[in-house]
């Protein structure tokens, strides 16, 4: 298990803009100006909408996640949403595919959530608490669903993009039937996914460890991948270590902190269902494009007779012809 690396703390930036700006991390080298990064956000849209004939994101702040966290390169920035929009579409049960009001129950049981303020670097605090979570009725998916919830807040905020995210994991309260998830086929998708999270700073915080649970990590840990490696700080219940990264005066008691004697959680799940109608429509992309496409009328409609519509897939088509693709008719 990696060391303690020492702590680089910055202070968070002091307004909020439309684009983020550097905050004096080592991104100001490859940042460019305003009007060289319009440049590139159109240039990276045009891309995206002329990709397949899926329903896809290009606003502005979407587009700049994936530019951010590749340096502002366009290709870079470009084949890493095509690898994301690959894995939605051969995954589609780990990424959000329902109305968010679905996940109200989910939401309300507090396994997962982003807190209402950020840490000593300016980062939002995501919180998991796997002790929180039901074995009995819950799928690894369901997790993943709610990750792709908290982190559509997060990552809507320019601040986050600039300074990245702190995800604090309390291993309390696990139970060791959570090892039936560490497939090797849910692990494979689970790290491919946080992989190509487009968000170039994040750093995982691991408190109150133990035995059995350092077996269920050891199982896991080989197959991620160096990156997330390198980002991952095992605290055990040494509360002064996580505060180095944490303040204390944002987190309760329970994590040696002074803010309430438990965090608000009505408070927090208000972040996301205050905006459940933003939510579900930012969140649901990638489906296919339903384009209305007329029926070619039949011999008889040509001459003047009743028209036939051609049910399905449109009849006398190549489909092997370069460039036609089969869409679906609305009947």
């Amino acid at each position: 298990m990696p060391e303690m690396a020492p702590s680089t703390a910055k202070g968070p930036s002091a307004e909020r803009k439309l684009l983020p700006e550097a905050n004096g991390k080592g991104s100001a080298g490859t940042l460019p100006d305003q009007t060289e990064r319009s440049r590139k956000i159109n240039e990276l849209r045009k891309l995206i909408e002329g990709y397949d004939d899926c329903e896809r994101r290009s606003d502005d702040l979407f587009l700049c996640r994936f530019l951010y966290c590749c340096d502002w390169n366009v290709e870079e920035a470009f084949a890493r949403m095509v690898k994301l929009f690959k894995l939605k579409e051969a995954n589609p049960e780990w990424f959000f595919h329902k109305p968010i009001a679905t996940y109200r129950e989910l939401l309300n049981r507090n396994i997962k959530f982003a807190l209402d303020r950020r840490d000593r670097r300016g980062r939002r605090v995501f919180v998991t608490r796997l002790g929180a979570i039901d074995f009995s009725t819950m799928a690894i998916t369901d997790l993943a669903n709610l990750d792709d919830i908290w982190f559509e807040l997060m990552l809507n905020e320019p601040e986050t993009l600039d300074s990245g995210v702190t995800c604090l994991i309390d291993m309390s309260g696990y139970s060791l039937k959570g090892l039936r998830f560490l497939t090797p086929q849910n692990i494979r998708v689970g790290s491919a996914k946080a992989d190509l999270l487009p968000l170039k700073n994040i750093e995982f915080h691991v408190v109150n460890s133990s035995v059995f649970m350092n077996a269920a990590v050891a199982i896991l840990y080989p197959m991620l991948s160096k990156k997330i490696k390198e980002s991952v700080h095992f605290h055990y219940s040494n509360w002064s270590s996580l505060h180095e990264y944490v303040p204390a005066d944002i987190l309760p008691p329970e994590y040696g902190g002074s803010a309430g004697k438990a965090f608000d959680y009505e408070t927090i799940v208000r972040q996301v269902m205050d905006r459940a109608d933003e939510f579900d429509r930012l969140l649901a992309f990638g489906g296919k494009a339903m384009v209305p496409v007329t029926p070619p009328l039949t011999s008889s409609a040509a001459s003047g007779g009743k028209a036939t519509k051609t049910k399905g897939k449109l009849k006398g088509v190549d489909k092997k012809k370069k460039g036609v693709k089969e869409v679906p008719v609305e009947e």
